[in-house]
């Protein structure tokens, strides 16, 4: 595999980022060019070394088994920690990476002296907290204050969605400015790197600190909210951990991995009586986005965070839901969309329902009933689904059901950004 020297492009206010990347293998939905877009204000703060495609990258080549020839320039501090980087993902998720070779043409640091506090940006549970943990009142380090948080289009929310993140964005950038906090806005084709071959969300954790490098000469330490607490990765192996994220950092650059000493419960309840997480909580994104209310109330993953809100009794504060619980017995539309196969892999290591237990029954007791029927009829749903045939499954998606939006071709892609890349190739020859 070879990952070519990094070009700037400008294009309507924005600043395109891309390097060319070659498979000896042609994978189907594979990308020619791996992209970032920003606007055209931060193009001071790029930088044009190879780190931001080759630690992403790096998940194609140890996938596909394919040695790495980086023909751009790489940080050395960057390039020794990816031997072990490479060894540590290899023994937690040896069926999906194999550890390559790669091949650097220069190694030199980047020249520059960031000042700026950097954080990935999504607007859930695990962001927020991590920005609350980092504001002036609660981070006594004036050297871990975050300044500017990351808001990735083309992650969660795909790049046809435009609109969407546009509205959330602006929504964001609003609360954001109001304590002092520059939102900065990026689009990228980095996560075609993943999908649909490997599980997003293990793998999603290279691109946000590739994401965190493109902007070299603007930060100098970043953030990147853990997912998972400490007892759960114990059994649960990801690419985005305290061990595995800081081994991404270079001379310029400290990549931080952090939230991993506090669990989900307790982070809803650290930023429960925190304003900018009240009204702006995102938890997922509703097909008709109203620009007001953000989350649907009713998948499993909306249900899940309102449960301990509403445990604490704050529910009427957080306003971005649009069925907020008002009821005990509200809690059973857990049931509709709770996947067994997902959170009994960490109940060893004390998962989230052993976790979601032991903190209702501190906050509302009341409420043990009401979950161990959501869990019971759920558990029972889920078997019952597994059981229709794929044909069965196959004949209803004319209907809409069975069908993953993130798996269709070029999900996480913008096909009028690739031509404009190819174009612009052609132009110059």
């Amino acid at each position: 595999m070879i990952i070519h020297q990094p070009e700037l492009l400008e294009r309507e206010g924005y600043i395109i980022l891309h390097a060319r990347i070659e498979l000896n293998q042609h994978p189907a939905n594979f990308p020619e060019y791996l992209w970032y877009r920003v606007p055209e204000q931060f193009s001071q703060h790029i930088s044009l070394q190879s780190d931001p495609f080759l630690i992403p990258g790096l998940m194609a080549g140890m996938q596909f088994k394919e040695d790495i020839e980086v023909r751009g320039t790489v940080s050395p501090r960057l390039a020794y920690h990816l031997e072990e980087y490479q060894h540590l993902l290899n023994f937690r998720l040896p069926t999906d990476l194999n550890i390559v070779d790669v091949k650097y043409a220069h190694l030199k640091s980047l020249q520059t002296t960031p000042a700026a506090v950097g954080a990935a940006f999504s607007g859930g549970v695990d962001s927020f907290f991590t920005l609350w943990k980092h504001l002036p009142g609660n981070q006594p380090i004036p050297d871990y204050r975050i300044s500017h948080t990351l808001f990735l289009h083309g992650y969660d929310i795909l790049n046809k969605d435009r609109s969407d993140y546009q509205t959330i964005y602006s929504r964001f950038q609003k609360t954001l400015k109001q304590i002092h906090i520059e939102l900065v806005s990026m689009e990228t084709n980095m996560f075609n790197i993943i999908a649909p071959r490997l599980r997003m969300n293990l793998f999603y954790g290279p691109v946000l600190v590739g994401s965190a490098h493109v902007f070299g000469n603007l930060f100098q330490r970043f953030f990147i909210p853990s997912s998972n607490d400490y007892r759960q990765l114990k059994t649960w192996a990801s690419t985005s951990d305290p061990s595995a994220d800081p081994l991404l950092s270079t001379e310029t650059l400290e990549i931080i991995h952090h939230g991993a000493a506090t669990r989900r419960m307790e982070k809803v309840e650290a930023i429960s009586d925190w304003e900018p997480a009240q009204s702006n909580l995102r938890v997922c994104l509703p097909g008709d986005l109203d620009g007001h209310v953000i989350n649907c109330s009713r998948c499993e993953k909306c249900v899940r965070t309102m449960i301990p809100i509403y445990a604490l009794g704050k529910m009427e504060k957080f306003t971005t839901f649009r069925k907020p619980l008002k009821s005990d017995r509200e809690i059973l539309w857990w049931a509709r969309k709770f996947d067994p196969s997902k959170y009994f892999v960490k109940e060893s290591s004390g998962g989230f329902i052993q976790e979601t237990f032991e903190f209702v029954r501190k906050h509302k007791p009341a409420l043990i009933p009401w979950l161990r029927v959501a869990i019971l009829l759920g558990t029972l749903r889920f078997w019952i689904l597994k059981l229709i045939p794929n044909p069965v499954k196959m004949w209803l998606q004319r209907f809409g059901y069975y069908i993953n939006p993130l798996k269709q071709d070029n999900a996480y892609d913008d096909l009028a950004i690739i031509q404009f890349i190819r174009s612009s190739k052609t132009n110059h020859l």
